[in-house]
């Protein structure tokens, strides 16, 4: 059972067909290879829940599983990620279909909740439950410019989605031995990640990893504005996770760091036009708030008389028909 967030039947049925396809193309070309689901007890499902784990432990047959070690988690192992197998080679078909498909119906439903999702991706590998369990662990353990080593849970699909998009040459060596990697996005889309065969990464800029650290720091804020664009009912952009990112990094560079401040900033980019905080009462109030001014940005559009926040609501547009124009 999942949450009410569930996402349209239809989409769902589409999304399964496409990740049975690819499951299917794998087993083709790979009979060698197991294909494992990463679940999340960090980001839990309901007690109810049909994948939580005392469920799980349950089912019959009993999936094999195992835990994925997090270095930072051992104060408390039952929240660590458990790696469920869902196909061994030699299976006939899956040995649990209503499993595979409540991981699928799972995904979609948590793909944009601001708790997380809790199934985070399917892996094809030649490596056993165990193997694969303590090689992600291993590789959780990732390099920091400013304090030498740190933990990062690049597989929660939201990470995992900015470094496949931005660092790729870190990929190879997170996904080591194995041959494809699926998620499903913040979007509802089926994503899927390939590593070179190699296994091994390349040299990376301390200023890249910089910027790595930088976007995993911005998640937070990037997932506001992903729920305040699904309370307001928007459409949630393409791409979404390198979207929002830019748009909560473009924020900051503003100099607004208050969550409310940057949540509007981005929903107006997204909502009203990529330029509306050009407008000259706009950076007036930026400059205001950067210098030290006590207010919010919020409170600063709303002190507006309704004449200018009409121009402010239409000025990027506006500019941007003009430009078209011009081009004509």
């Amino acid at each position: 059972m999942t949450t009410p967030e569930s996402t349209p039947v239809g989409h769902e049925a589409e999304l399964r067909e496409h990740l049975r396809t690819e499951f299917f193309q794998v087993r083709e070309q790979y009979p060698d290879h197991f294909i494992h689901v990463v679940l999340d007890p960090n980001h839990p499902v309901a007690p109810f829940d049909f994948l939580h784990p005392d469920h799980l432990v349950a089912r019959k047959p009993k999936p094999l599983w195992k835990r994925i070690e997090r270095p930072d988690l051992k104060h408390d192992p039952d929240i660590c990620p458990l790696l469920v197998t869902i196909f061994s080679p030699g299976d006939r078909g899956y040995p649990d279909e209503a499993l595979l498909n409540e991981t699928i119906r799972c995904a979609i439903a948590r793909c944009a909740s601001i708790n997380g999702a809790y199934v985070c991706g399917w892996v094809a590998t030649t490596s056993d439950a165990s193997q694969m369990a303590s090689r992600i662990a291993d590789r959780c353990v990732i390099a920091n410019p400013l304090s030498g080593r740190k933990i990062l849970p690049w597989f929660e699909p939201h990470r995992l989605a900015l470094i496949a998009s931005n660092h790729s040459n870190m990929i190879d060596w997170m996904l080591a031995g194995t041959t494809r990697w699926w998620f499903v996005d913040a979007a509802a889309t089926l994503r899927c990640v390939a590593a070179h065969e190699t296994g091994m990464a390349a040299h990376v800029p301390v200023q890249s990893m910089h910027a790595l650290w930088a976007q995993q720091e911005r998640i937070a804020d990037a997932r506001r504005v992903l729920m305040a664009l699904r309370k307001s009912e928007r459409a949630i952009p393409a791409h979404p996770e390198t979207r929002l990112d830019a748009l909560v990094k473009l924020a900051n560079d503003q100099g607004l760091r208050g969550q409310q401040d940057v949540i509007l900033f981005a929903l107006n980019c997204l909502t009203l036009s990529p330029t509306w905080y050009e407008h000259p009462s706009i950076q007036q109030m930026l400059r205001d708030i950067t210098s030290g001014a006590e207010m919010s940005l919020a409170d600063a559009i709303s002190a507006q008389p309704d004449v200018v926040l009409d121009e402010i609501a239409f000025y990027g547009a506006e500019r941007a028909l003009a430009s078209a124009a011009a081009l004509q």
